[in-house]
């Protein structure tokens, strides 16, 4: 039974433990990750995109001025006409300029090549292309499709230029564009992108660069105007595995953030929890000490006042001043061990007493000539500050007062040469702030740690129930007292007490 307990306790602490760090750490990871690949990707498309549209544009530049080109043949061509020697050696040397050109030709209305910049084995006719009967029939420019050329047997395109006069076609202009070499222009200018043109039937026309098919790509496509081809232009991914190492790095990083913050929980909350066994622990020593220490004062007290009459007999009947001084100390010694045994019966029970609502003001004010003439006698110079406000507060006016004068004392005894005693009262928020301060001798740590515990006491006939009196009756009334010293400084006792909502 007791091993399925403890197995119980394992899985519901793994259980608690994979809600708070694992599945989280996932979750947030993977919605992290997803952003950063989203980030990334559009990067590199924005990169693929400009890549297309530099390649399509150049495309679309040659493809202008060779139509451009085509136009000036046109020009001269219509003026020579009668010289055919002259123009085949114009289209020659149109040629050479670039390598683009596989060719330029001079057909006739009815498609039979001229003149031609290439060796044409034997007569060639041309009438069939749709380029060429699109020519004649609209009169305009016409640019074919990705065709094999019946002069140079190579892949080209051909743009067909018709020439005309007062309406009729006299022939028309021929130029063909060799896709090998645009690709080539366009290998040339590559950087890490692969180029792919494609006509509008789908089939790659110039494929130039180079991506395995394993690598992720990111790829843009840009249509290329005037022609029916769209350009492409695909990037790799320079990491392959972009989402998985992004995620493992954020799940790396989350789940050990999740960890840290879940132990420092845990040690704030075991903190805590130690704080508060060790304050509950005190109070049921202090309610342990206490009741000791009211039932031992009952016990004392009731021999205590047999003794105190007989000794008050004795010195009536004795009255030699040896005897008058022994009973006299006697007596002394008697009233101090009753004191002790009123502070070990406060210590021991909350009082009985009934609270009431006095002002803090009136309570200094009532006990200040004995503390004045305490001070007097120490060669202290005290000072009082009241506060200018009503302080009403609901206490035990003779508790208060004992507080306060137990404060005052043991600042008097902390300045056997002298020094200055401050009361002062003010309001803090809800709170009524009572404080005495003193410049004497001060107090380290290691004493400001216990000064509130039973029978601890620095002074030679101090009972060490003074401070932990104050603080039951100061407990009792809702309040708070703390004490800040400094060794050779001086100390400040600040007393807490809640106002009375009339105050506010």
């Amino acid at each position: 039974m007791k091993y399925k307990q403890m197995i119980q306790s394992h899985s519901k602490r793994l259980l608690i433990y994979l809600m708070i760090t694992v599945i989280p750490s996932i979750i947030i990871s993977s919605i992290l990750t997803h952003q950063k690949t989203q980030e990334v990707e559009a990067e590199y498309r924005s990169k693929a995109k400009w890549y297309a549209s530099f390649h399509a544009k150049n495309i679309e530049n040659f493809i202008g001025e060779t139509i451009g080109r085509l136009d000036m043949l046109a020009t001269v061509i219509n003026i020579q006409h009668n010289d055919l020697n002259g123009v085949e050696k114009i289209l020659i040397e149109t040629q050479e300029k670039d390598p683009r050109f596989s060719g330029f030709y001079w057909a006739n209305p009815e498609g039979d090549l001229l003149i031609s910049s290439n060796e044409m084995p034997s007569s060639v006719n041309v009438s069939d292309r749709p380029y060429f009967q699109q020519a004649l029939k609209t009169g305009q420019t016409s640019i074919s499709e990705a065709h094999i050329g019946r002069v140079t047997g190579r892949f080209v395109i051909t743009i067909a230029t018709p020439i005309s006069d007062d309406g009729q076609v006299k022939g028309v202009l021929l130029s063909s564009l060799r896709l090998d070499e645009i690709g080539d222009s366009i290998r040339n200018v590559i950087k890490d992108e692969m180029i792919v043109v494609k006509d509008d039937t789908g089939k790659a026309l110039i494929m130039t660069g180079w991506i395995a098919p394993e690598d992720r790509s990111i790829q843009s496509s840009i249509d290329v105007s005037q022609l029916s081809w769209t350009a492409t232009a695909k990037i790799a991914l320079e990491d392959a595995h972009l989402y998985r190492h992004t995620f493992f790095q954020y799940i790396f990083l989350i789940f050990t953030a999740a960890n840290i913050l879940l132990l420092l929980t845990q040690y704030i909350r075991l903190k805590h929890k130690v704080k508060k066994e060790a304050a509950q622990n005190e109070i049921q020593k202090l309610e342990l000490v206490g009741n000791l220490a009211a039932s031992t004062a009952h016990e004392i007290r009731n021999p205590l006042t047999g003794i105190k009459g007989l000794v008050k007999l004795l010195s009536e009947e004795y009255s030699d001043k040896k005897a008058q001084f022994y009973f006299g100390v006697i007596q002394e010694e008697i009233t101090r061990i009753n004191a002790i045994v009123g502070e070990l019966l406060m210590l021991g029970k909350p009082s009985s007493h009934i609270l009431k609502t006095c002002d803090a003001n009136d309570i200094i004010t009532e006990i200040e000539p004995i503390i004045q003439s305490e001070a007097n006698y120490m060669n202290v110079q005290l000072s009082v500050y009241h506060s200018t406000d009503s302080l009403p507060i609901s206490c035990v006016k003779d508790h208060i007062k004992q507080v306060i004068l137990n404060l005052a004392k043991n600042a008097l005894q902390a300045m056997p040469n002298g020094g200055c005693l401050t009361i002062s009262l003010k309001q803090n928020d809800d709170f009524c702030l009572i404080s005495v301060e003193d410049n004497g001798e001060g107090m380290p740590k290691e004493v400001l740690d216990q000064v509130f515990n039973p029978f601890f006491t620095m002074k030679k006939n101090g009972s060490g129930l003074g401070l932990s009196v104050c603080k039951r009756i100061v407990d009792t009334c809702g309040g708070n007292i703390s004490i800040h010293s400094t060794s050779l400084k001086g100390t400040r006792v600040e007393v807490r007490l809640p106002l009375l909502p009339e105050s506010n």
